[in-house]
């Protein structure tokens, strides 16, 4: 992937943008297509879930637990 073929999401914008480097601290990426770019959320997303309802979360479950904090998104 050449740097002119950087393509980036910005979280804030929820928006694609194409750059040499990473635009700014908002953005994830770099990414190969537009297309990935833009998948990317949701990608993210289901990656986080399915470590959510692994075995090897468990520990951050619990610690989260003991803390008091609001594990109702678990």
């Amino acid at each position: 992937m050449s740097p002119s073929q950087s393509y980036w999401y910005n979280l804030s914008t929820q928006t694609v943008v194409q750059a040499d480097e990473r635009p700014s601290e908002d953005t994830i990426g770099p990414f190969a297509t537009f297309e990935e770019a833009q998948d990317s959320p949701g990608v993210l997303l289901a990656h986080a879930r399915a470590w959510l309802e692994s075995d090897e979360s468990e520990q951050f479950r619990a610690m989260a637990e003991e803390a008091g904090e609001d594990t109702d998104y678990l």
